[in-house]
C-alpha cells in the first residue's frame, strides 16, 4: 500500500496541479464516528481529492466515508491488540515519500497544498495503513499464510497452463538414397533397422555397419527450439526409439529419442506464484478481517 501510495504521488506531484484549491478548513461538521472517533466533512472531501490526485480515480461521498470509518477501525484495533502507530513512524514514512520526489518536508507540504491536499490528511492515512500492515502480518503468524501443498497445487495449475518446455537428447539417423536406388526400399531398410533398434547405449553399433547409413552427432534440444511437426512426433516417440521414417533432402530420416527431460519449474517462476498466491491472500484476508472488526466496534452515521 504504501509503496503504491508513494509512487503515484510523486507522479501527483509531477503534474502540480496548482489550479486545485483545498476545502475550507471550517468545513468541520462530524458525520460519523467509530468508538468516539469523528470523521468530519472536511476529511471526506480530502479523501475523496487524495484518491482522484494520487490514485487517478474519482471517490464518490459515500465510498470516502466507508474508507475512512475503516481507517479508523484499523487504528481503534491497533491499539486494542498493543500496537502502536507511533508520529515518529508516520513521519518517517512521510519523510521518506517527500524525499523520493526530490523535497525536503516543507517542499513537500506546500507542494500537497498546492494540490488541494492538507498534509496532516495524508499523514492520517499513512497511520491507517501502518497500523493495517502490523494487524495483518499478526494476521499472518495465525495461520493466513499460503502452505507448501497450494503453493506447489497454484504452481502444477500454472504449468498446466503453459506450455512446458522439454529437453531432448537426440540423434538423427539417415539412410542415404544412392543414385539408381528407389527412396521407397531405402525407406523399408530404414523401417527394418527401426524395429531392431536396441536403444541409444547399443543400437548405433549395429547402424554403423549397414551401408549408406549416416549417423548424426547428438543433440541437445528444448521442445521450444524444435518445429512443431517434428516436436509432435519426438512427443509420441519413446525414449530409446526411432521415430518413423520421413524424407528429407539428405535421404531417409529417423530420429533417436535418447532421452527427455521435462524442465524443473524454475525458481522464477516459484517466487512469481508465492508473491500472487501471497497478494491473494493478504487481499482476501483484510477484507473478511475489516468486516469482523467492525462488527466489534460502536460505528454511528450521523447523516
Amino acid at each position: 500500500m504504501m509503496t503504491r501510495v508513494r509512487d503515484l504521488l510523486l507522479a501527483v506531484m509531477a503534474l502540480a496541479f496548482a489550479g486545485l484549491a483545498a476545502v475550507p478548513a471550517h468545513a468541520q461538521n462530524a458525520i460519523a464516528t467509530v468508538n468516539g472517533l469523528p470523521i468530519t466533512d472536511f476529511d471526506v472531501a480530502q479523501r475523496m481529492r487524495i484518491v482522484q490526485l494520487i490514485e487517478g480515480r474519482r471517490m464518490d461521498r459515500r465510498a470516502a466515508i466507508e474508507e475512512l470509518v475503516n481507517d479508523k477501525v484499523k487504528l481503534v484495533q491497533a491499539r486494542r491488540a498493543g500496537y502502536r502507530v507511533t508520529e515518529e513512524g508516520v513521519e518517517a514514512e512521510y519523510a521518506r515519500i517527500a524525499k523520493s520526489g526530490g523535497r525536503d518536508i516543507a517542499a513537500f507540504d506546500a507542494a500537497l497544498r498546492q494540490s488541494g491536499i492538507e498534509p496532516s490528511n495524508l499523514r492520517d492515512r499513512i497511520r491507517a495503513d501502518l497500523a493495517w500492515q502490523v494487524l495483518l502480518r499478526d494476521q499472518a503468524r495465525k495461520g493466513s499464510q499460503v502452505s507448501a501443498i497450494e503453493l506447489e497445487k497454484a504452481i502444477d495449475e500454472e504449468m498446466r497452463k503453459q506450455k512446458p518446455i522439454v529437453d531432448y537428447f537426440i540423434r538423427n539417423v539417415v539412410f542415404v538414397v544412392p543414385r539408381g536406388v528407389s527412396p521407397g526400399a531405402r525407406e523399408a531398410a530404414a523401417n527394418a533397422a527401426r524395429a531392431r533398434f536396441s536403444g541409444c547405449q547399443t543400437g548405433f553399433d549395429e547402424l554403423r555397419t549397414l551401408p549408406d547409413v549416416a549417423i548424426r552427432p547428438a543433440q541437445l534440444r528444448s521442445s521450444d527450439q524444435l518445429g512443431e511437426a517434428l516436436l509432435k512426433v519426438l512427443e509420441r516417440t519413446p525414449v530409446d526409439k526411432l521415430t518413423a521414417p520421413f524424407r528429407t533432402d539428405q535421404g531417409i530420416e529417423m530420429v533417436a529419442v535418447c532421452e527427455r527431460n521435462p524442465r524443473p519449474v524454475s525458481q522464477a517462476l516459484r517466487a512469481e506464484v508465492a508473491e500472487r498466491l501471497g497478494q491473494q491472500r493478504i487481499t482476501e484476508r483484510a477484507r473478511s478481517y475489516i468486516a469482523e472488526l467492525r462488527k466489534t466496534m460502536e460505528i454511528r452515521m450521523n447523516r
